[in-house]
This record gives structure tokens, sequence and C-alpha cells, in this order.
């Protein structure tokens, strides 16, 4: 998991430094996974765009190769999700380099183009080494989705886009969303890698935390 400090532009591996605290002092409530070890409750929820859904956010950056590792995992959850809950991704938005990469996502998910995108952009970043920040670059870059320069221009500059991006930000800022991949179930959970939640289980967490929201 990639945890930025936004005044240095850095990122270092966060490997949870209050797992273990926590579960010394957390009591014991009989259920699988508990608040303070294994997920965070969220101070202050949002509420969620579809009420008849149980929502489950991924909150994360092209740029983290722990966000590009989760993508199977991700893959596979959602082949067996139930029809009572919807995934969406919500990138994160640190700095500019991250502003510019949410910026492409919403412009790629507004010209229909988010499945072929996501991946090619991951591969792009992650084993090209190329960072897709150059506004000739993207502009390039969005031409091998067939789209042209006029649109893609018009479409990455309009209001809905730099809206999404503001609310984007606006959640991660209100889940408090330190580092990625965070996943937020319903508003109200967070739940991320640490010593005590191994990435192969995330999901597993996110299924017990659907299922509380459920009943």
């Amino acid at each position: 998991m990639i945890r930025f400090f936004t005044s240095i532009s850095l990122f270092v591996i966060l490997f949870s430094c209050t797992a273990e605290e926590k579960n010394s002092l957390e009591p014991s409530t009989g259920e699988k996974y508990r608040a303070g070890v294994h997920y965070e409750i969220v101070d202050n929820p949002t509420t969620v765009r579809d009420p008849s859904k149980i929502e489950v956010t991924e909150v994360f950056w092209f740029g983290c190769n722990h966000c590009y590792a989760l993508e199977p995992y991700i893959a596979r959850w959602k082949k067996d999700v139930p029809a009572d809950v919807a995934f969406i991704k919500s990138p994160a938005t640190w700095n500019e380099m991250l502003k510019t990469h949410a910026n492409i996502y919403y412009t790629a998910k507004a010209l229909g183009i988010e499945q072929q995108f996501v991946p090619a952009a991951f591969n792009t970043i992650q084993n090209e080494g190329r960072m897709l920040t150059g506004n000739t670059e993207l502009e390039y870059y969005f031409r091998g989705f067939d789209i042209d320069r006029n649109k893609y221009k018009a479409v990455s500059t309009s209001f809905g886009v730099r809206n999404a991006v503001e609310q984007a930000d606006k959640k991660m800022k209100q889940w408090k969303v330190t580092g990625v991949p965070s996943l937020i179930v319903n508003g109200k959970y967070k739940v991320s890698a640490s010593r005590a939640v191994r990435t192969d289980q995330l999901f597993d967490v996110v299924d017990f935390l659907v299922e509380k929201e459920r009943n």
C-alpha cells in the first residue's frame, strides 16, 4: 500500500504502525473481522449514489504498484458480485500528477472507453515507465483508443470531468484516505492492506462488511 505525503511529494510502503497495538486493546466481539484491526470506521460517512445498493469504492492511482497488483483480485471478485452491490473506482488526488491521472480516468469514463483504458494506463505507467502527464502525450495516447485530438480536449476540459475530479478529491478527504489502494464500503468503512489484512484478504473483509450492511 502506498502512503503519500503531499508536502514532500514522496511515497513509502505502509505496513500499518498501529495494527498490533489495536489488536491488544480492542475487546473481542466474536466477529471474524474487527474495527480498528481489520477495517476502520469512517468518522464522517458519505452518502452513496444509489441507496438500493451497497457501494464498494476503490481509491486508487495508476502509478501505484499495489493498485496494479490488486486488479486481478478485483476482476475475480466482480465476477461473483451480488446484484445489490455496486463497485466504483475513485482516483486519488494528493498532488498535481495524481489529479492529471484522475482527469484522464474520468475522461476515459466519459468517452465510454473505461474498460479498455484502465488496464492500458496501468500497463503504460507500471511497465513502460511513461507517466502520462503531458498534454501532447495524452492527446496521442487517446488517439490509440480512436479518440481524436479535439474530442479528447473537449471532454478532458469539460465541466463534467472537472466536477468528477473535485468530487473524488472531496470524498477522499472526507474518508481520510492517506494510502492506496483503499476500499470504502457504503461510505462507512475503510479497508486497506496492513499487518492484519493481506492483499489476498482485502475482499474477504469487504464481503464481511457488505454482509454487515445488508443485515
